[in-house]
């Protein structure tokens, strides 16, 4: 009696399993990439929330550093992720208007910051009306913001979106490679892998504290434009906060 055989996808061996989410995934084939499998679409509910809280503490940044009119951009971020929860949550396939939403909701955190870190240096090095101290901790809270504020973006953007990657990339090739990604990596990741929003705060994480990629490798201009930029907005509130830190200890 012959033994059961087992197949192989990608050089590493898939059991065959049941139920309905094994029934959404597709292996790749031995002929094609693994990004190129299709998976199951990332739930945007963690990062509608995860938005949410980034608006929020806009908005405390914007306020303790002075900007007027303060509500002008948490108005215009909290309208447009209304809008996107409400389209998202109402088609089954979104489209291109759901895409925009979202795309310009990245686009008006990363501005508002930007306004933010101005008052910022100002603030530093002119003057401001609020203490030592918490010029400091104002600084390190923009710091933090604009750290999700790119994790957002690397998610929203990557490979054409969250629903792109799931759909294996349709028309599109990934802008950041992850290690599991690579062909050399198969075996040390489930051959349906896919990067997740927890995936690109890391690499938000690390071009902000490094100043360099040092998991996912950016392939497309876009994506080197956008790490180059996080990693000198990164840089100069670091620089900042630090000197702010020093005028501090020395009285």
């Amino acid at each position: 009696m012959s033994r059961p055989q087992t197949k192989v996808f990608g050089g590493s061996p898939w059991a065959g399993s049941t139920g309905p989410r094994a029934a959404r995934e597709e292996a790749p084939t031995s002929a094609e990439p693994q990004w190129r499998c299709r998976t199951d679409r990332e739930s945007r509910r963690p990062v509608f929330a995860a938005a949410l809280l980034i608006i929020a503490g806009q908005t405390w940044v914007a306020h303790s550093l002075a900007l007027r009119p303060v509500w002008v951009f948490p108005a215009i971020s909290t309208a447009l992720l209304v809008a996107s929860i409400a389209v998202y949550e109402s088609a089954t396939a979104p489209g291109a208007a759901a895409r925009v939403l979202s795309r310009a909701l990245v686009v008006v955190l990363v501005i508002g910051n930007g306004a933010s870190l101005v008052l910022l240096v100002r603030g530093v090095f002119v003057g401001s009306s609020l203490s030592p101290s918490g010029l400091l901790i104002a600084g390190l809270a923009l710091w933090v913001v604009n750290l999700a504020v790119f994790a957002l973006m690397y998610w929203e953007i990557d490979g054409g979106g969250p629903e792109s990657r799931a759909d294996g990339y349709p028309g599109h090739y990934p802008d950041l490679v992850f290690p599991q990604q690579q062909a050399d990596q198969q075996g040390l990741a489930p051959a349906t892998w896919k990067p997740s929003f927890y995936d690109y705060t890391y690499v938000s994480v690390t071009s902000a504290v490094a100043f360099s990629p040092t998991d996912a490798m950016p392939y497309s201009r876009w994506a080197k434009l956008t790490m180059g930029t996080e990693s000198l907005l990164s840089f100069a509130m670091l620089a900042v906060v630090v000197a702010r830190a020093v005028n501090i200890a020395h009285g």
